[in-house]
């Protein structure tokens, strides 16, 4: 027996067929088909953006400019203490402005947001208050470069405008008040820095000069800077010493020619004394001449051979020169005497007759030879006690020396400690010259922001009460309100339509079926269901419509007594 098998009928496949180009008859009866998709969309945001705008409180703008004004001084002639430039300072000022408490204080001064302060916390409604204020940039003002000034505007919005051109005032007084005081702060801040600083270095200076004192009463004739004193010292106790050595030196020339002349009155007195008969006394007398001469000559030599040693150190007009050329001459005019004495000492025949004894013709000589030989004693006795006080003199001054020179020898072992101090004293007098002169310039510049006299803020255009509000800006509203109205009904036909797969016309069915068309039936409905439905349809939009003119109506009689 056989068995046959059969298939399954297949599931039909749905067919997929792209859409036909839409040409503009299909866009306007796309517009006709989704009229009210679209109209109603616009006409809600017309509706909502009217009532959002005249709801929206209006809020008002005042605005106010502030000036910087140069100081008054030049600042080459007076340098300030501020180192911010001003747009620093100024954005420093803004920021304290801005403070919590600051604006506490204006908010239940003016009594602001007293809606918002009913059901906000207190930090939201500063950070509103801080939206509100609102500073500009620094721009330049006036005609040429060298002519204009700085300014910037300061703005403050609200929902009263006659507060909001009170609030933007007393911001603006704020504004200067605070940068005046930031700038005096600084300032007298800094001088006090340098009057502190001042303070140390004059500390520091005055310690150092007790040091440097106390040092030098301790090392007196030990320091550097007495060093070339010291050695002048030396010099001038080496002359010294070199002077008494030449004054003992010619002391002792003296006592060797006193000495020969009291030698040689000693021998003449001794001579006369001793009165021989005439004739020996007359060969004694020559041969003591002899002798005379001989010893004149030798000291003649001597002399001239000291002579000649002092003119290799001294001139002709050196005192010792001179007294040397002097005793020089002295010793040449006796020996010529000597010669003439004996020349004219020959034995004379009618001396030779014996005399009768009695007086000593010599005495009177002898005499004079006694009181010459007194003289000369005493001269020696001079000598010798000037030669004994130029002696202690000299080992007074050689020990004065070896003392100094001691002094002298130890001063290095000092240096190294003294020059330290001075170094540091130099250094701390540079930092307190230099601290003086800042701390001078710091206290002028003080005494100028005191006397405003320094950069200052000044209030060059202030606050009118502004006769329209600046938001919200209605016609931008409503207009965004109707654009986004109409995009949204335009996005609604589109999807109806896209979502729609029906053949709405005849180049529908021509394009999708590919037929022939020899006829159409239109689409025959109850005239009593078409007319309902198409009241029905005209009482909604009339609703509606109404619904959005009263909504409308109402935000602006809301608007308009609000402002009045």
């Amino acid at each position: 027996m056989a068995t046959s098998f059969t298939n399954p009928p297949l599931p039909e496949q749905p067919i997929s067929i792209a859409r036909r180009e839409l040409d503009v008859e299909d866009y306007i009866d796309i517009l006709r088909r989704h009229r009210s998709w679209i109209l109603g969309p616009l006409f809600a945001g017309l509706v909502i953006g009217v009532v959002v705008a005249f709801f929206w409180p209006n809020s008002y703008r005042a605005e106010g400019t502030i000036r910087v004004v140069p100081p008054q001084v030049s600042s080459r002639m007076v340098e300030t203490n501020i180192s911010e430039q001003i747009s620093q300072r100024v954005s420093t000022t803004y920021q304290n402005i801005l403070s919590r408490q600051n604006l506490i204080n204006l908010i239940q001064t003016y009594n602001l947001y007293p809606d918002d302060r009913k059901r906000l916390p207190t930090d939201d409604i500063v950070d509103q208050m801080r939206k509100d204020i609102a500073m500009g940039r620094l721009q330049a003002t006036g005609g040429r470069a060298d002519r204009a000034s700085t300014s910037f505007p300061v703005a403050f919005s609200y929902s009263d405008r006659h507060l909001a051109q009170k609030v933007c005032v007393d911001l603006m007084a704020k504004f200067v008040d605070e940068n005046l005081k930031t700038r005096t702060a600084q300032s007298e801040s800094t001088s006090t820095f340098f009057k502190e600083q001042y303070e140390s270095a004059k500390s520091d200076l005055d310690e150092l000069d007790s040091k440097i004192a106390a040092f030098r009463s301790k090392n007196m004739g030990q320091l550097p800077e007495q060093e070339q004193m010291i050695i002048s010292r030396v010099t001038a106790m080496e002359a010294n010493i070199q002077s008494i050595n030449s004054q003992i030196n010619r002391s002792m020339q003296d006592k060797l020619l006193l000495d020969s002349q009291l030698r040689e009155l000693r021998e003449t007195a001794q001579v006369l004394s001793s009165a021989p008969p005439p004739e020996q006394q007359i060969e004694a007398m020559a041969v003591a001449r002899n002798e005379r001469l001989i010893q004149v000559d030798r000291e003649i030599e001597q002399l001239e051979a000291r002579l000649a040693i002092s003119r290799e150190s001294y001139k002709d007009s050196h005192p010792d020169v001179q007294r040397l050329m002097s005793y020089l001459q002295g010793k040449k005019s006796q020996r010529e005497q000597i010669v003439k004495d004996a020349a004219s000492a020959k034995p004379d025949p009618s001396a030779a007759k014996p005399r009768v004894a009695g007086r000593n013709p010599n005495a009177d000589r002898l005499r004079e030879a006694n009181s010459s030989i007194a003289r000369i004693q005493a001269a020696l006795q001079g000598k010798d006690i000037e030669i004994e006080d130029l002696n202690k003199q000299l080992r007074d001054v050689q020990a004065r020396l070896r003392n100094t020179q001691a002094r002298l020898e130890s001063t290095p072992a000092a240096n190294q400690d003294y020059i330290q101090l001075l170094r540091d004293k130099d250094l701390a007098t540079s930092r307190y010259n230099d601290l003086s002169k800042k701390m001078q310039m710091s206290s002028m510049a003080s005494e100028l922001e005191s006397k405003k006299q320094g950069e200052m803020l000044e209030i060059l255009e202030s606050p009118v009460i502004p006769e329209e509000p600046y938001a919200p800006k209605r016609p931008v509203i409503i207009g965004a309100g109707l654009a986004l109205g109409a995009l949204l009904g335009a996005m609604l036909a589109a999807g109806r339509e896209v979502k729609d797969t029906s053949l709405k016309n005849l180049k529908d069915v021509r394009a999708y079926t590919k037929l022939t068309i020899l006829g159409s039936i239109p689409l025959l409905e109850n005239d009593f269901v078409v007319r309902r439905r198409r009241r029905m349809g005209l009482a909604a939009w009339a609703a509606t419509f109404l619904i959005g003119l009263l909504l409308m109506g109402g935000s602006i009689a809301y608007y308009f007594t609000q402002r009045a």
